[in-house]
């Protein structure tokens, strides 16, 4: 795990938890975008990290609070779409394989 890119994954979760002008449904796909060849768990590693830190200043309360908490699900979502392809033999060691997954079934949600 490369300590300066976890550690600017985190930055930029955290100050999306914070801004409530930036949109957070599509923040691991943007992680995985900026950061393909990082380990796919670096993304949960990152949005687990982030939530916990501003959960730690701002508590639940607030608005940063409850987008905090929808960090933390956003993580538990990356770990869980990670448990899938695992047992389905699928590759996802590269946050750039999740990523694949991610358009791969929204393509096909699109189409139905």
């Amino acid at each position: 795990m490369s300590g300066q890119r976890i550690d600017a994954m985190i930055e930029i979760s955290a100050q999306a938890i914070c801004d409530p002008a930036q949109p957070l449904e599509m923040l691991p796909h943007r992680l995985a975008e900026q950061w393909p060849e990082a380990p796919a768990l670096e993304l949960t590693v990152a949005l687990a990290s982030a939530a916990d830190a501003v959960q730690a200043v701002f508590d639940d309360a607030g608005q940063s609070g409850r987008r905090a908490q929808r960090v933390w699900r956003q993580a538990a979502m990356v770990a869980a779409d990670l448990h899938y392809l695992a047992l389905s033999g699928a590759n996802a060691a590269t946050a750039g394989d999740l990523l694949a997954f991610w358009r791969s079934e929204y393509d096909m949600k699109d189409t139905s």
